[in-house]
């Protein structure tokens, strides 16, 4: 069930990636509104490369509701006495659900400006739920001295509210792209607004960046404890130069004009990290041995 939990995970991890790539190119119109099929037919036109993208999204997710139920319910036979495996096993459904109906609606009302957010939002709240179960699917756990113990919990307290407002971070910079404020403060042309002030707009890009300095200390931080104290030393890393280079892109976004290239590798990284970041959470709350043995 474990290995089957983790395909399930990296299934999700790439439709994802498929679905920033589509939002990236602006090709979530490509089939217009004949879902789940693309301009009414079973086989489209694939000269278009907007049609590619967006058509390999839409028989993804079929893929990812069989997988993702699979697993579910696979987890809730096997593994229904383990409150945390159940809890996060009827989450996953449920968020797949509002996923599924809000990608559903965005493609039946021809994207909305805006409302694309509510779809990368259920989007990363399933992904890291799926890795969270996959995590509490392990039965091994890591055992370390009380004093190193103590400490590290204070770390990963830093590291929870970091991932939080990195969390927070993501839905806010797909809000500040998809309502066109981004075109807005950077005075490019766009098909539909929803936030047409320049000074809305940049308060959600100042508010973006004092987001980015709270999740970078936090990051430092907890990289800090996990090295002294040997315990996701090569994860707490990953996620720092995750970081680190998601504030970079971003920067190459703002100085490029949003060329589809950088916001193609934003969003990419923006995934991993979170993936990352999951993991991170995953390790330590169901594979940490929080009390010391009998």
């Amino acid at each position: 069930m474990k290995k089957f939990s983790i395909l399930t995970t990296f299934v999700t991890f790439l439709a994802l990636i498929l679905g920033n790539l589509v939002v990236a190119t602006d090709s979530g119109d490509a089939c217009g509104t004949s879902w789940p099929f693309c301009n009414g037919q079973v086989i489209p036109d694939f000269t278009d490369y907007h049609v590619i993208i967006e058509y390999s999204h839409r028989l993804m997710v079929p893929l990812l509701v069989v997988l993702t139920g699979v697993n579910a319910l696979g987890a809730l036979y096997k593994h229904r006495k383990r409150r945390p495996v159940f809890i996060l096993a009827i989450l996953s459904l449920a968020v797949l659900v509002l996923q599924s109906l809000v990608g559903g609606f965005n493609v039946l009302l021809g994207t909305p400006p805006g409302f694309t957010t509510l779809d990368v939002t259920f989007s990363q709240i399933l992904l890291i739920i799926l890795v969270l179960l996959s995590f509490s699917l392990h039965e091994k756990n890591i055992a370390l001295p009380r004093t190193s113990r103590d400490s590290l919990a204070m770390s990963y307290k830093a590291f929870v509210i970091g991932y939080i407002v990195y969390f927070a971070q993501v839905i806010l910079g797909a809000f500040f792209k998809h309502s066109a404020a981004s075109n807005v403060m950077m005075n490019i042309p766009a098909m539909e607004y929803l936030v047409t002030s320049e000074n809305i707009a940049k308060a959600i890009y100042s508010l973006h960046w004092v987001a980015t300095f709270v999740i970078l200390v936090a990051a430092i931080w907890f990289v800090i404890y996990a090295t002294r104290f040997k315990y996701h030393v090569t994860l707490s890393w990953l996620y720092l130069i995750s970081l680190l280079l998601n504030a970079v892109v971003g920067f190459v976004i703002v100085a490029t004009g949003n060329v589809v290239e950088a916001s193609s590798i934003h969003m990419l990284l923006s995934t991993v990290t979170m993936t990352i970041g999951a993991s991170i959470l995953g390790g330590y709350w169901f594979r940490f041995q929080k009390k010391p043995e009998a």
